[in-house]
């Protein structure tokens, strides 16, 4: 039993040390530099063309032919 409690304890003490020594150590920086900046290009842009022209009639009309809705 006197053997079985001091295994133990040499377990719990050997772990305690061993996280304590991996916290301790430098992690590795696996972080890229970031790329260096692009030069700016000019793209011309096309001319925007006009809408072609609307026939204005709004929202005139009935709802003939419709379904759905309040009677």
């Amino acid at each position: 039993m006197k053997f079985l409690k001091q295994l133990i304890i040499t377990f719990v003490a050997s772990s305690v040390l061993a996280v304590g020594a991996m916290a301790g150590e430098p992690q590795k920086n696996d972080q890229k530099p970031p790329p260096p900046p692009k030069e700016k290009q000019d793209v011309p842009k096309p001319p925007k063309e006009s809408p072609p022209p609307r026939n204005d009639n709004g929202n005139k009309g009935g709802s003939e032919g419709k379904k759905g809705g309040k009677p």
